[in-house]
């Protein structure tokens, strides 16, 4: 598994749980409650295995490292340099929203933590138990609607437990489908978001959705166009999009850009050997 890209945490809004489930059935399969002050990091993970936790009561955001964010700060008085980093809002968990959360080594590059905005109050259903409660009440394992600008369906089995790539494969091919047209046996799609609100909308960040679509032009399994996307080998997609655990293996070597050329300019050719050798 190409664990240096795999995240932490992945979310499903817009689909109040309470109000679709007894609490009976909510309160048989709750492994513990946590209650927490404003602030607080969430990550049971680690300890319980993979699980879900559904906001009871509060607010919970999930956060990455802004871009350009991480500095030397001198002035810490623990050490003369220390490493901070700027912290960027991603998505915001309301109650009745549902946040997942899997174990990851400490050799993972995770880069979104949870953190409380409000006091909260979390209930904590293993995975297992969460999958078991949505066969259990087929009508949740329909449709879950994901409200972003406008309202997006996709079926249950196809948010919960999947890695970044595997989410962004399926994610475009819904896009296709939804407003897609075959052109000379090529299915084309338009994007109708900005790659900051499918970040947003999948529950990651947008780092890893450039890197995504990057490795998936590189393979020629689609080819993007601005906001257009052409899906060159619809198996391949699918291929991704029902690998659930493991993330897309990058491939492509990233080029130089001109800020790093100027920064580290390649060595011009030594000429002077080549004179002296014409002049003997």
């Amino acid at each position: 598994m190409n664990q240096k890209n795999q995240e932490r945490f992945w979310t499903v809004k817009g689909i109040n749980l309470f109000q679709h489930l007894p609490a009976k059935a909510i309160r048989e399969r709750t492994l513990k409650t946590v209650e927490l002050d404003r602030y607080q990091p969430i990550h049971h993970a680690d300890e319980l295995g993979e699980i879900v936790y559904l906001v009871e009561v509060g607010r919970v955001k999930l956060q990455s490292p802004a871009e350009g964010s991480i500095f030397d700060d001198e002035s810490s008085e623990e050490q003369e340099h220390t490493i901070k980093t700027e912290l960027e809002t991603k998505v915001v968990i309301e109650s009745g929203d549902v946040l997942g959360e899997r174990p990851i080594s400490t050799e993972s590059r995770g880069s979104i933590t949870a953190e409380s905005i409000d006091p909260v109050r979390l209930l904590i259903i293993p995975l297992w138990e969460f999958n078991l409660l949505l066969k259990k009440y087929p009508t949740l394992n329909l449709w879950v609607r994901k409200l972003l600008f406008r309202k997006i369906y996709y079926p249950l089995d196809f948010v919960i437990e999947r890695s970044v790539s595997s989410r962004l494969a399926f994610f475009l091919i819904k896009q296709a489908a939804m407003n897609g047209k075959i052109e000379n046996g090529i299915l084309h799609g338009k994007l109708e978001f900005f790659r900051t609100q499918i970040a947003r909308l999948l529950g990651t960040n947008v780092g890893l959705i450039d890197q995504y679509l990057s490795e998936l032009d590189h393979r020629k399994i689609i080819k993007l166009r601005w906001r257009k996307f052409s899906i060159l080998d619809q198996w391949k997609l699918k291929k991704v999009a029902d690998n659930r655990r493991e993330e897309l293996v990058i491939t492509k070597v990233e080029e130089p850009d001109d800020l790093s050329l100027l920064m580290n300019p390649q060595p011009l050719p030594n000429t002077t050997n080549d004179a002296i050798r014409r002049d003997d």
